[in-house]
């Protein structure tokens, strides 16, 4: 049965295909932040706006195609993204049959009871579903090329999704000082997913915005968090994205999007870094560094001296998660896909077979060391050669792989693959580079019109 928000989603995106092409992947990164809102509910499970708006573009661009639409742009990257897509996909219906029997951590059962019951491997409809998904978002990436591009529309689409975002959590931060309702049931309302359970509310804070978990919420604040503190450093924008993204996160408590921010920012701090060997200081620079470093330090000091509930909610979901039963059980569902991938020589298990609580594990234990290293590959390259008016996508598709390798484990949840099309939108728009051409075939020519003539 189709949903509310599927149905406005579905009006949009007819709407989006028929007179605004050039608006169609900015409505797709809108979609993307309702990770727990369900389109349309068949049976138990739940498709999410996402992939209804998905198709719309990857229809759109198909058209485009066979009218003879033929594009001068191009996907970055393409060969690693196509080698990862055969073995991704072909894995999730080879290997769940190669290694039937082998205990996993299934993806229905979760990582807490998953510790004491560990079912035999089998092939089943979640290694058709993610096999299905991914290829969706693959599909998504290579139509991108096709569509009426616009960098600024897909921006702005950028930055709606990530007030939209704030502005739900402030509303469910709000709701639950006060006692009021928050209409969750229209925008977490996904079947599909084991969704957030409102007793993890506290001093108004660990609400998850559209997303099921709020570490999901913390994941995509940090992407945008940091790609505002590259852009403020750079001199390309003010400090009020950055404030507001904090401010964010802090609503959120996320322990893994705190650690990842402890762990990239100075990183970031260290690129743009004032003092140049021997004298050379650039003030302004200097002076954008100490704002960033009140920036950081003021609400948070404030915040832990002024509510003793959301100290206490806060040291609970950092420092005190250590000690911690879902901490122990996420470890040793981590630990268990590296035996995972041991057990099967380094080929995995399938995709959709075995979750752990990060990306890293799981996609390991899922498609093997070829199969991650040749996604590594990708998504490395393809932000590393982003354009200079773009870099600060890079420093935010590095702050989200950074924070799902800490505490998100879904290689098809959306927010992962939002950068991504964004920074193929992005690349795709610079001239495609000469084709290399062998030498030995060169040589021949290049030699006969430099060789001095006869007469000479």
């Amino acid at each position: 049965m189709p949903t509310v928000i599927g149905v406005i989603f579905f009006c949009c995106g007819v709407y989006c295909f028929l007179l605004k092409e050039d608006s169609l992947l900015g409505l797709l990164v809108i979609a993307g932040i309702f990770q727990a809102a369900s389109a349309i509910n068949i049976a138990e499970r739940g498709i999410q706006p996402y992939y209804v708006i998905a198709l719309f573009v990857i229809v759109r661009a198909a058209i485009n195609r066979m009218l003879g639409s033929s594009s001068s742009r191009f996907v970055p990257q393409s060969a690693w993204l196509l080698a990862f897509a055969i073995i991704a996909i072909a894995s999730a219906f080879v290997l769940p049959i190669i290694f039937a029997g082998v205990p996993v951590y299934d993806p229905k059962v979760g990582i807490d009871d998953g510790l004491f019951v560990r079912p035999p491997l089998r092939f089943g409809l979640n290694n058709v579903a993610q096999a299905g998904f991914l290829a969706c978002h693959i599909a998504a990436v290579y139509a991108v090329p096709y569509l009426k591009p616009s960098l600024q529309k897909a921006r702005k689409a950028y930055i709606w999704a990530f007030y939209l975002v704030v502005v739900i959590i402030v509303a469910q931060s709000v709701c639950q000082l006060t006692g009021i309702p928050f209409p969750h049931s229209l925008i977490l309302n996904n079947p599909g997913y084991a969704l957030w359970d409102a007793e993890g509310e506290v001093g108004g804070t660990r609400n998850p915005g559209p997303f099921s978990e709020p570490s999901l919420a913390g994941g995509f604040l940090v992407m945008y968090c940091v790609g505002f503190l590259a852009q403020y450093l750079s001199g390309k924008a003010g400090a009020i994205r950055l404030i507001v993204s904090l401010a964010a996160i802090g609503l959120v408590a996320s322990g893994g999007s705190l650690l990842a921010l402890i762990l990239i920012i100075p990183v970031l701090l260290a690129c743009y870094f004032p003092f140049r060997f021997p004298w050379y200081i650039d003030m302004q620079r200097m002076k954008k560094l100490a704002y960033v470093v009140l920036i950081l330090a003021a609400p948070l000091a404030l915040a832990l001296l002024a509510s003793s509930g959301y100290r206490d909610a806060l040291l609970v979901n950092t420092l005190s998660k250590s000690d911690s039963g879902s901490f122990i059980n996420r470890t040793a569902s981590d630990l268990y896909a590296i035996q995972l991938l041991i057990q099967t020589h380094w080929i995995g298990v399938g995709l959709g077979s075995n979750r752990a609580s990060s990306l890293l594990p799981t996609l390991l234990s899922n498609v093997g060391v070829v199969g991650g290293v040749t996604f590594g590959v990708f998504y490395i390259k393809l932000f590393a050669k982003l354009p200079g008016e773009h870099k600060w996508l890079k420093w935010a598709g590095i702050a989200l792989l950074l924070n799902m390798c800490i505490g998100i484990a879904d290689v098809t949840i959306p927010i992962l693959w939002l950068p991504i099309l964004l920074a193929v939108q992005f690349s795709s728009t610079a001239p495609r580079p000469a084709p290399r051409v062998p030498w030995l075939r060169l040589w021949p020519k290049e030699t006969a019109r430099l060789a001095p003539s006869p007469s000479s």
